[in-house]
């Protein structure tokens, strides 16, 4: 299962938050293709709060809970409050929101590719993507649907779910998954058997997987919204 790390953005959108994702070594796209398409607005956000999670917003964002994430979302970036991290110290990852239906969000992830991990590495089964270094990490995509916007048009709130390889596995006896990821991917997917996790260098490929994963999004959909302008 890829495991992934407390990084702001991924971890709280959950895009790694189980086995059957989509990973790429080389992003499939570029700020050129979000162009033409509203933008998130930028400020304050709130991604993906725990039901039962209580915060008051008005706190600067790397005082919330651990059950929320929040995040300082600029134009292509996004900063976040590492775990462990000094007091202050806040962790920027680029950030492409690309055009088209349904929107697809690409982001390098900090995640530990901890089992069969050759559909994003050089094809040694034990190779993990821990390094520090930008260059080592895989990109993860998830779908979003806006479902707010300002008066200007920018986005202020939208649902994500992760671009997954296939339907889920079926479930045993006891109610686990029967493999690490999907039996059947999706057209133009690419994993081997026993994989955790698929790749493709396909934009059509990924966008088809985009629309089928919403039917294995988690339910119910958690929305994340913009919290203020203010940096944090």
């Amino acid at each position: 299962m890829a495991k992934a790390r407390h990084f702001i953005l991924i971890a709280s959108l959950a895009l790694l938050s189980a086995c059957n994702v989509v990973l790429t070594k080389e992003p499939l796209f570029s700020q050129a293709d979000a162009a033409g398409a509203p933008t998130l607005r930028t400020g304050v956000w709130m991604f993906f709060k725990d039901a039962d999670c209580q915060v008051d917003e008005t706190k600067p964002f790397t005082q919330w809970p651990d059950c929320v994430g929040g995040g300082l979302v600029t134009a292509g970036d996004v900063a976040g409050h590492k775990g462990g991290a000094p007091a202050g110290v806040l962790e920027h990852t680029p950030i492409v929101l690309a055009a088209g239906e349904p929107r697809i969000l690409q982001a390098q992830v900090d995640v530990d590719l901890s089992v069969n991990a050759s559909a994003t590495t050089s094809g040694d089964a034990t190779a993990t993507t821990s390094s520090n270094s930008s260059e080592s990490k895989p990109y993860g995509y998830g779908a979003v649907r806006p479902t707010k916007f300002d008066s200007d048009g920018r986005i202020t709130a939208f649902i994500l779910w992760p671009v997954q390889c296939g339907p889920p596995p079926p479930k045993n006896a006891q109610g686990e998954d029967e493999a690490p990821a999907t039996l059947k991917p999706l057209p133009g997917i690419v994993m081997k058997k026993g994989d955790a996790v698929c790749t493709t260098t396909s934009v059509a490929a990924l966008r088809g997987a985009a629309k089928a994963s919403e039917a294995w999004a988690p339910q119910p959909p958690r929305e994340s919204h913009w919290v203020r302008d203010a940096q944090q």
